[in-house]
């Protein structure tokens, strides 16, 4: 069959109208769009998202003081007292919970100071002394950083460390965090205290000269 010219610009006329009323349809369609909101995630079947509280998240502000002091954040006292250290002899213990714990860096001049007043006021020995940041120094006060990768070397720089600040006090007694552990990295700030009263623990951080305070939290 032939087409006559007339019927040929027909036809192909109506086709792209055809086409053209498809693609309006198209454009013009309403489409199911997931925008993701900033700082969100996309929930996924198979994927549980949880936002954990930072290691180092030594207090908890909600909860009431005592004696000035913050009650410590049920994260940390999970680190302290489910994470085994090393003892003088090199066994894995767990932390006491039946005296404060003195968080002590060996060559900390502020921790220093703190030992000095305890021992001064004979206080030391109401404490557990749990050494942390064992691999680091003080270059100003003449303190270099050290190598610390078991717990004879561990009491070696707190022997080190102690007399040169002129400490003198057994080191049989201290436990060790080891370097990069988790009690090594939730302590940020030495000294820490961590004291108990009345079935809960309170922090005390930095050094605090008061002779009446530490007796009062200690005695």
């Amino acid at each position: 069959m032939r087409f006559k010219p007339w019927m040929k610009y027909t036809v192909t006329g109506l086709v792209g109208i055809v086409i053209g009323i498809n693609v309006g349809m198209w454009i013009g369609a309403p489409r199911q769009v997931t925008v993701e909101m900033p700082g969100t995630q996309v929930p996924s079947s198979n994927t549980t998202v949880t936002t954990p509280e930072p290691a180092n998240a030594i207090t908890d502000p909600s909860k009431p003081t005592w004696e000035g002091l913050q009650q410590a954040s049920a994260s940390f006292l999970q680190t302290v007292f489910h994470t085994p250290v090393l003892n003088a002899q090199g066994k894995s213990v767990p932390v006491p919970t039946d005296k404060p714990i003195l968080f002590s860096a060996p060559w900390c001049p502020y921790c220093k100071e703190t030992e000095d007043l305890l021992i001064g006021n004979h206080l030391m020995n109401r404490l557990t002394i749990l050494g942390v940041a064992l691999n680091g120094g003080e270059p100003s006060e003449g303190v270099p950083a050290r190598t610390v990768t078991n717990a004879v070397q561990a009491q070696e720089a707190f022997k080190l460390d102690w007399a040169h600040y002129g400490i003198h006090y057994p080191t049989d007694g201290i436990l060790y965090a080891m370097p990069g552990t988790p009690i090594d990295q939730a302590v940020q700030s030495y000294p820490t205290f961590l004291i108990p009263h009345d079935g809960k623990w309170y922090v005390e951080i930095g050094y605090n000269p008061s002779v009446s305070f530490w007796k009062a939290v200690l005695g």
